[in-house]
């Protein structure tokens, strides 16, 4: 039996990789929009942020990034969920959409962000995720 989602994150999507354009690369930074594009690196573990994810993140533009260290950052269930997500996308090549709740690393207030992700494939083979996180306006919600 599979894991549950724990409700109430909201799961947007779990997408086929031809909704790529529709859902990630038409995506643009509106003024006063708190976020950008992102890619991590499978095979080497490098991570790329546009300065706005560093932002959202609450880490200096300077700071190596780890996968690791981005994961803290997610709170609890939204990392259970993120990971899920993150796992079947590259299980089954496809791309998914995530509400989830993050405390930035420099103790900013926790605030929700959505994350979008698609994999990129060498040979049938996973070899990098790539996305858009951006910060989602405030709204009631069961965190707060």
């Amino acid at each position: 039996m599979g894991m549950r989602l724990p409700a109430p994150l909201p799961l947007q999507f779990s997408w086929p990789l031809t909704e790529r354009a529709a859902r990630i690369d038409r995506w643009r930074s509106d003024a006063g929009t708190i976020g950008g594009r992102w890619s991590f690196d499978l095979l080497s573990g490098e991570m790329v942020w546009e300065r706005g994810v560093y932002e959202l993140f609450g880490f200096p533009v300077d700071a190596r990034i780890t996968r690791r260290s981005a994961a803290d950052c997610y709170v609890g269930e939204s990392r259970a969920a993120m990971e899920q997500l993150r796992a079947h996308a590259i299980a089954h090549c496809r791309g998914f959409t995530l509400d989830v709740e993050i405390a930035p690393a420099d103790g900013a207030p926790h605030h929700r962000m959505r994350l979008s992700a698609a994999p990129i494939c060498s040979t049938k083979r996973v070899i990098r995720l790539e996305g858009v996180k951006h910060l989602l306006p405030p709204r009631c919600s069961a965190w707060g």
